[in-house]
């Protein structure tokens, strides 16, 4: 790219996905923009098995500014996972085994390589350095930020003012995050706005230990237009980048009618221009369940590669007959036959093209299930 090339893919780039720039936009875009090869992170936590769309944000944003010639860097935080993130929670999270933690980052390189090329990035894990930090070294860690600082974070004045307890190991995770920083000598970090307060720890702690200036830049989420609230695994919206065709095309298609733009845009690379000129196409009257078809291809297309798109629309084969809260069950449709009783008694499943009332009926070969909009499973 020639200079004025660069700057002007920053400036999209920066447009896009991102949320807030620190120290600001005009500083990090000449940084970015300019010769020097720099090195920049994404952290992801193994809390769960899965990569979702909301980790899809600050990948495809990471795989941009591997474009530009930078290094980038996917930090497993399997040291940090032992913790527990406390963003968000009014409450402390289950800690996790390192067992858990191994199991549930098992396949996470692969799954980036959904998004990202291999050769694009490299994995480091943040237990290479936090598991040697020895005692001297994180009381040091504590004497550089004070308590008021860590009561600002709103989850923690929500929990003291209902008199929940906020435990020290949660105290402590800000700074093991921001240790992380310390150790890769990172230029710049990424990550949801979510994160904006851990991210900002590391360029404290960098430049207080390394005389470092990390630039953070942090990412749009997600957010259900319905609840309010972010759509992610611990937010029980999961849509999985490991998700069959078929299953991103029914959760697709279950979607808000408003988060299709926002998915088409944060979540995949298709042309902006073209996503305005659809939505308006929405907005002028169109069946926006064609708008959500073309997501779901896209999505499965990336994940799965083009010849997948023609099976999305296809229904599961399965070889379980017996009753419908069984087969739903065993089809992984649903997680418990409670579930499967409850999505039948909302009338949200079909055998045959017909809505049931009764969760016990027999389901024999040749039958049809739906569970709310697409199509499901085929008994064989």
């Amino acid at each position: 790219m020639t200079s004025e090339e660069r700057q002007s893919y920053v400036a999209g780039m920066l447009r896009r996905r991102v949320e807030a720039v620190y120290p600001s936009e005009k500083e990090v875009a000449v940084r970015l923009a300019g010769a020097e090869r720099l090195t920049i992170y994404l952290g992801i936590d193994p809390t769960g098995a899965e990569i979702h769309l909301g980790h899809t944000i600050p990948l495809l944003l990471l795989k941009e500014l591997f474009a530009l010639g930078h290094d980038a860097v996917l930090l497993i935080g399997d040291f940090t996972a032992r913790i527990g993130d406390p963003t968000g929670k009014d409450a402390a999270r289950v800690v996790l085994t390192p067992e858990q933690i191994d199991q549930n980052m098992a396949t996470y390189g692969e799954q980036a390589k959904k998004i990202i090329p291999e050769t694009a990035f490299r994995i480091a894990y943040n237990s290479e350095w936090l598991g040697a930090l020895n005692m001297e070294q994180i009381l040091r860690l504590t004497s550089m930020v004070t308590v008021q600082q860590m009561l600002q974070r709103d989850m923690f004045q929500v929990r003291q003012k209902e008199g929940r307890p906020i435990y020290l190991n949660e105290f402590l995770y800000p700074l093991m995050q921001g240790y992380d920083s310390v150790a890769l000598r990172t230029d710049g970090e990424i990550g949801g706005n979510d994160q904006t307060f851990n991210m900002l720890m590391g360029r404290e702690l960098e430049r207080e230990l390394l005389g470092k200036d990390k630039f953070v830049i942090t990412t749009k989420l997600l957010v259900d237009v319905a609840t309010g609230r972010k759509m992610s695994k611990s937010e029980g919206a999961l849509i999985a980048i490991n998700d069959s065709a078929q299953e991103i095309r029914r959760k697709i298609l279950a979607v808000d009618d408003g988060m299709i733009k926002t998915i088409f845009e944060l979540c995949t690379e298709k042309n902006q221009e073209w996503i305005s000129q659809r939505q308006a196409m929405v907005d002028a009257g169109e069946n926006p369940k064609q708008f959500k078809e073309e997501l779901a291809a896209e999505l499965i297309q990336m994940y799965h590669g083009s010849e997948a798109v023609g099976q999305a629309d296809q229904a599961i084969e399965i070889r379980q007959t017996g009753s419908l809260e069984q087969v739903l069950k065993e089809s992984g449709l649903v997680s418990s036959l409670g579930e499967a009783k409850r999505l039948v008694g909302q009338g949200a499943v079909q055998v045959n093209g017909e809505r049931v009332e009764r969760w016990d009926i027999i389901i024999q070969i040749g039958d049809e299930i739906r569970v709310g909009k697409g199509k499901f499973v085929r008994v064989v």
